[in-house]
């Protein structure tokens, strides 16, 4: 019988210590939400973003790797792309997560930005590429600060441009080793985020 107490005891202690770890996780994201969310209200314009991107964001060749074998093993359906108040506490992704930030500030700071992704294909095969575009007086503006330091060209605030394909003439005019937009659409992340 005792055998069972101290058994039962030690398991209810791991439960003590399960439930302390996750009430502190649980606290530590609120956390994090409410920092972004607050630093976020303080923002007036795109160049808000852009300069906090630009100042904080750290491209993550690891975490760019980590997705290129999630999608050759699991498809694009668990792909994993970073909460914005999660880049904004620890800073380090990689594309999709710099462009996941961006369309969420946006979006909170004016809505008629109608922010959202877009992803482009390089003719050369992966590594792609997504950014996200907005609209400032209906005309298509881009901002990309995701891009790792060998496409560091493609980085800040373009526009404005008509259509997507003036966006696409920009790319093409850069000289980029590995890289040539072959398609530039308007398209959804696909995956999950972490």
């Amino acid at each position: 019988m005792k055998n069972r107490y101290v058994f039962f005891g030690a398991s209810s202690t791991l439960n003590q210590i399960f439930l302390v770890l996750s009430c502190l996780f649980a606290a530590n994201a609120v956390a994090a939400e409410s920092k972004y969310e607050t630093e976020v209200a303080k923002w007036k314009t795109h160049d808000d973003v852009a300069k906090w991107l630009k100042s904080n964001f750290v491209f993550d060749k690891n975490r760019q790797a980590q997705v290129q074998i999630q999608l050759k093993e699991t498809g694009v359906e668990n792909i994993l792309t970073r909460k914005p108040a999660t880049l904004f506490e620890n800073y380090h992704g990689h594309c999709r997560d710099s462009a996941s930030f961006a369309k969420d500030a946006l979006n909170k700071i004016n809505p008629d930005y109608q922010a959202r992704y877009l992803f482009i294909k390089n003719k050369y095969g992966p590594p792609n590429h997504w950014v996200t575009g907005f609209k400032v007086e209906n005309k298509i503006y881009v901002i990309d600060y995701g891009a790792g330091k060998n496409w560091w060209a493609m980085e800040g605030v373009h526009g404005p441009y008509e259509s997507l394909d003036g966006y696409k003439t920009f790319l093409a005019s850069l000289t980029i080793q590995g890289f040539a937009p072959e398609m530039v659409k308007w398209r959804d992340i696909p995956g999950r985020e972490d």
